[in-house]
């Protein structure tokens, strides 16, 4: 069988144009839309997100550390008394404010629910949770850390 080489030319057709208060009358193919004017990238609407709060699900630690340094954090979920740990990396201030048990908010609705806070399931999925901590505030924490020579001599 021979099949032609040239492709076929589509045909255009009257259309009106789309876009909301426009209505122009343009020639253009099956699929067109918007008059000429209209498809320029100007005209283009453009939904956008706004980004995620990054504290609705993790804690911003704002600390001076120029080491690594591993600390025990408790579970800010109430009535959990899990403690975790985390390693504090420096320059970085945003770290997880859930235990690794709690971390889904599927299993932190379902946490709530068995005790029976079902106010505070409404509230946590409708506005989030604002959550900060200061290294000074911190009980216990030394701002400048000694690391024993030993344990320097065996990292990498």
């Amino acid at each position: 069988m021979q099949l032609p080489k040239s492709r076929r030319r589509q045909k255009l057709r009257e259309k009106k144009c789309q876009y909301p208060g426009c209505g122009k009358i343009f020639f253009g193919i099956h699929i067109s839309k918007y008059c000429p004017e209209h498809r320029q990238d100007r005209y283009r609407i453009r939904k956008r997100t706004k980004p995620e709060d990054v504290n609705i699900k993790n804690q911003t630690f704002k600390h001076n550390y120029s080491e690594v340094i591993t600390m025990v954090m408790n579970c800010v979920l109430e009535q959990c008394e899990n403690q975790f740990e985390i390693k504090i990396y420096p320059r970085q201030y945003i770290y997880p404010k859930y235990c690794p048990e709690h971390r889904n908010e599927y299993k932190r609705v379902r946490h709530l629910q068995k005790i029976g806070r079902e106010d505070l399931i409404e509230q946590m999925l409708k506005e989030g949770e604002n959550f900060e901590i200061e290294a000074s505030a911190l009980a216990g924490v030394k701002e400048d850390i000694d690391v024993p020579e030993e344990a320097l001599e065996n990292v990498a």
